[in-house]
């Protein structure tokens, strides 16, 4: 009888051992600090941003541009406020008003851009090319829509891309060039 207790506790402990590794593993919480290591990656986004973006698509036109960017939750976010305005002297109602958050899933190894513009709201997924521009893209299948953000000490030039056919040909949509006032 005995043998056959320490049978089955055996042959329990060799199932559920690696049940109980992969459940610790699942529920360990996240990377604290690889989020934070990664977000540092892009903290020189944060600042004050002004120049122009050429829009192409729905229409052509020149919207001239504010990005507020700041840190938050000790490093873990990065939050964006963008605003575009019709003139140059950047008043009235901007035409063109979005938030965005960005954070970093460890689990995953990817930065998720969380968007807002004109009542939308969409989740892309950004990650550094080989060349070290930032792209983030946003899959609606079939068209695919990404931006790629080159980013200098006070400089940032993003392209913007539309792809109708699942990323066989692509059509920029927008330039935009900033650069930092603070």
């Amino acid at each position: 009888m005995r043998i056959v207790a320490m049978t089955v506790a055996l042959l329990a402990a060799v199932i559920l051992a690696p049940a109980t590794a992969a459940y610790a593993q699942a529920h360990q919480g996240p990377d604290l600090a690889a989020q934070r290591a990664a977000m540092e990656r892009i903290a020189g986004m944060a600042g004050d941003w002004r120049g122009e973006a050429n829009v192409t698509f729905p229409a052509t036109r020149t919207v001239h541009q504010n990005e507020h960017i700041e840190r938050d939750m000790n490093g873990l976010l990065l939050v964006i406020h963008g605003n575009g305005y019709a003139t140059a002297d950047r008043t009235g109602a901007p035409i063109f008003n979005a938030l965005g958050v960005i954070s970093y899933d460890d689990a995953r190894q990817i930065y998720e851009f969380r968007v807002y513009n004109d009542g939308r709201a969409a989740t892309a997924e950004a990650h550094f090319l080989d060349d070290g521009r930032l792209q983030w893209t946003m899959n609606f299948s079939p068209v695919i829509i990404r931006y790629t953000i080159t980013l200098g000490a006070n400089t940032w030039n993003e392209i913007g891309e539309m792809s109708r056919d699942n990323g066989a040909t692509w059509t920029q949509t927008i330039e935009m060039n900033l650069t930092r006032i603070q």
